[in-house]
């Protein structure tokens, strides 16, 4: 039989520890992905010789991603589970995620297996970003209908839980299994946690006038099946990052779906995925425009409100920025904007700065590390 969605969290559970730090490679165009397969494995060795916690990898069909027939992003990326392979050949302790992997887009049974079989090759290091898919291009060749990724999306996630942890499987639905098992199961009790994204590229983040239905939909899906809230916090079209008050109103949504299926919504964390750039000298801003350059179409300004880009302390202020009005933050995701070397290891002594200011700005996280 299939199981619930998640577990709910135990009573009296305790603190939330020191946020986690993870990290994404800087997007990779076409071009790049053809010369520098070596510099990202090399790339994810160092991420976790500086102590990271995880790697994330994107999931990008087709060469150009489009949201409303407008040209998001201008580039593509490896298949994530090809990459995540090798980089779990190259590393022992590092955190091996999506961020995130579009469930309509396959068979349940394959994304069960294939991610499995990942997982028990890492040793129980996975993390399963998991999202509804946005580029209409994609479901156009894949000739999925956008209108039923929701539905494909939540028949999705029990029938993943069930498989990973090993269960015989019937259902009827979309797929139509009989007795269905995978082997081998995923070596994590319960299976690899899902974390979900939410909020598309078109979406301005700006909720002033109200949270759309859409968007509510898709906060409450969250609360109902994630084990982690990984919401885009930037929108690069409207060229906006998302406040610390709608932040706590879309966190509010999450609540009540949690509510709705009967969870506990401590069992959902909070994860902030930030685009980040620390200016160091009075070179670095000019780095980081070139950098830009490549995908973002305003000016400066423009991408110092879209994107988080300052100095070491600019930075950790503005990171503890969105999570002031939830009241706390259980883990960073930082994309470097740019490919300088430096620039990860300035991400990585982030560490050091933002938890101070967490501290003291939220009572659910406490000093020290964990």
């Amino acid at each position: 039989m299939t199981r619930p969605a998640a577990a709910p969290a135990p009573a009296g559970a305790a603190a939330r520890p020191t946020p986690r730090f993870s990290v994404r490679p800087p997007m990779l165009t076409r071009a790049e992905v053809e010369t520098d397969v070596r510099a990202l494995l090399a790339w994810a060795e160092r991420a976790e010789a500086l102590g990271f916690d995880a790697v994330f990898i994107g999931d990008r069909l087709l060469a150009q991603a489009r949201s409303r027939s407008q040209v998001v992003y201008n580039g593509s990326g490896l298949d994530p589970l090809v990459t995540l392979s090798a980089i779990a050949a190259r590393t022992t302790r590092l955190g091996l995620g999506t961020l995130i992997y579009n469930v309509p887009f396959r068979h349940p049974i394959q994304v069960a297996k294939s991610f499995a079989s990942l997982d028990v090759m890492s040793g129980g290091r996975l993390i399963f970003g998991a999202g509804l898919g946005w580029s209409e291009a994609e479901f156009a060749a894949l000739g999925i209908a956008m209108r039923e990724r929701g539905r494909l999306f939540e028949e999705a996630i029990p029938l993943l839980r069930s498989l990973w942890c090993g269960d015989v499987v019937t259902h009827r639905g979309r797929w139509r299994l009989d007795d269905v098992q995978i082997a081998p199961a995923s070596p994590m009790p319960g299976g690899p946690p899902i974390w979900m994204a939410s909020f598309a590229p078109s979406h301005s983040l700006d909720f002033s006038s109200g949270i759309s239905p859409a968007i509510a939909r898709a906060l409450r899906r969250v609360g109902r099946l994630a084990d982690a809230w990984v919401p885009m916090t930037y929108s690069a079209s409207a060229r906006r990052h998302l406040s610390s008050r709608d932040a706590a109103a879309a966190w509010a949504l999450v609540g009540a779906g949690a509510d709705e299926a009967g969870r506990d919504l401590s069992a959902v964390k909070v994860i902030q995925s930030e685009w980040v750039y620390v200016l160091t000298d009075a070179g670095s801003r000019d780095r980081c425009r070139r950098a830009l350059s490549a995908y973002f179409t305003g000016d400066w300004d423009d991408a110092v409100r879209t994107y988080v880009i300052g100095s070491a302390d600019e930075v950790a202020e503005r990171l503890a920025g969105l999570s002031a009005d939830i009241g706390h933050v259980d883990g960073f995701v930082f994309t470097p904007i740019s490919n300088e070397p430096d620039q990860l290891a300035l991400l990585a002594d982030l560490r050091s700065s933002v938890a101070p200011v967490l501290s003291t700005s939220s009572p659910l996280v406490p000093e020290g590390s964990a």
